[in-house]
């Protein structure tokens, strides 16, 4: 347990000193913005094409891989909905449980992995986030659409906006080279490597710097709704499916460390955009996050 502390917490540190760099340091939001951006836009596109670019894509059984991490994902969003229609939520509000229970932060389960297993890690952090960020775009954006748009009449922008996608056009990109043979080339494959290892400390940077610990602010109950999806149904349906399918104890791990990592920070814009409750999403993802500092590490030990 120790061995796994060192081994993971300087993730964590980053976390905390973005959170201490826009207190201090660096305090205006725009500045903020412009490097989530940055890491959004450019950073992690070319992270994940050149990893799929090179991935030996004989080697995962994929079929196995996405029933369990997408089961898991479309049951945590269902309960998560039915969890904010028993409590009589208003639908902004039940939009926000619904991410808060299913979306993941894929920067930070990256970042865990890969300094759980190195290299390969970080290569099925990316077959995994293949399988789940396509999806979850989808499902969210399109269940956001219907519950808060009269008539769903977005749904046509939202595929629009999903067509240019950075994340699902550099991952479509780097498998189609994968698939050509075209994967590891000079310069490009280079540059996107140099490019993509400052993706990870930039993006827990903003994570920090995104966290809102003004608890006065907090609605206690729908706060805590989504941690029925998050920690148990996500996690416990990926983990049961992967056992079932009898998938490598390290492509096993990695999924579950997808399902029980907290809810990204784009969660809270996609919420400000579209209607829903902004300021429960900003305390589901910021008390998530903190949590985090325990639960992963609790299924590192338990399953690992």
């Amino acid at each position: 347990m120790l061995e796994l502390t060192f081994l993971i917490f300087p993730i964590f540190l980053i976390i905390l000193l973005g959170y201490v760099l826009r207190q201090v340091l660096i305090k205006d939001d725009s500045a903020w913005d412009h490097v989530n951006r940055l890491a959004y836009w450019v950073l992690f596109p070319c992270l994940l094409f050149n990893r799929t670019s090179v991935i030996d894509l004989d080697s995962f059984e994929f079929g196995p891989l996405s029933v369990a991490i997408l089961g898991g994902f479309i049951a945590a969003i269902s309960v998560s909905y039915w969890i904010g229609r028993m409590m009589k939520l208003s639908k902004p509000s039940i939009t926000s449980i619904m991410q808060g229970g299913g979306r993941h932060n894929a920067f930070l389960a990256l970042a865990v992995i890969s300094r759980l297993y190195g290299e390969e890690g970080a290569m099925i952090s990316a077959i995994i986030i293949a399988i789940l960020v396509t999806v979850t775009n989808i499902v969210v954006n399109v269940s956001m659409t219907i519950m808060l748009s009269p008539g769903g009449s977005g749904i046509k922008n939202i595929m629009r906006d999903l067509r240019r996608n950075p994340l699902i056009i550099s991952i479509a990109l780097g498998i189609a080279f994968n698939m050509a043979g075209l994967g590891n080339m000079p310069i490009i494959h280079d540059l996107t490597l140099y490019i993509g290892d400052a993706t990870t400390s930039v993006a827990l940077l903003c994570v920090g710097a995104g966290l809102n610990l003004k608890a006065g602010s907090w609605q206690i109950a729908p706060t805590l709704a989504p941690f029925v999806g998050k920690l148990f149904i996500f996690p416990g349906l990926t983990y049961a499916l992967a056992t079932y399918y009898g998938l490598p104890q390290m492509v096993m791990l990695s999924a579950v460390i997808f399902a029980i990592s907290p809810v990204g920070a784009a969660s809270y814009p996609l919420a400000k955009q579209m209607g829903g409750d902004a300021p429960l999403m900003a305390t589901i993802t910021s008390l998530q996050t903190l949590l985090s500092v325990v639960t992963i590490p609790m299924v590192i030990v338990l399953l690992g």
